[in-house]
């Protein structure tokens, strides 16, 4: 695949990082591949891998939080191991003191609350409710 710059592809990290990453890579006109992690028991575990069609290639990694920097480790392992290039890791916000990504657009307090639009609402039964902060 030829390079269209800096970087290759975007991959965002699902949930929150999906709709960040999949907006960042239609602005950057970038391919676009999730991966999805999953926390049950604090066990984080990974339930949607990168596709190895990400060996060799440049790639954004993204999330729309960071706090501790477990879910972008996991990811950045997982991406070394089917072979990516270099990764710039990228959160739409990032908490202080806390994991520090390449780039971030807004720094929050450990007291700082962060409510995302696409996480205020759960489907319980047949309806959305908001979610209690």
């Amino acid at each position: 695949m030829a390079s269209r710059g800096r970087h290759d592809a975007v991959v965002g990290i699902a949930r929150g990082g999906s709709i960040v990453g999949a907006t960042l890579s239609f602005m950057l006109n970038l391919e676009y591949f999730p991966i999805r992690l999953g926390k049950r028991g604090g066990v984080t575990r990974v339930i949607v891998p990168p596709t190895e069609d990400l060996a060799g290639r440049r790639v954004v990694l993204v999330d729309d939080l960071s706090r501790t920097g477990e879910t972008f480790k996991i990811a950045l392992h997982e991406l070394r191991r089917v072979g990516v290039g270099p990764v710039l890791t990228v959160a739409l916000v990032r908490r202080e003191p806390g994991f520090r990504p390449d780039a971030c657009a807004l720094t929050a307090s450990a007291v700082d609350k962060v409510a995302f639009p696409w996480g205020r609402e759960e489907l319980v039964g047949d309806k959305f409710e908001l979610r209690k902060l």
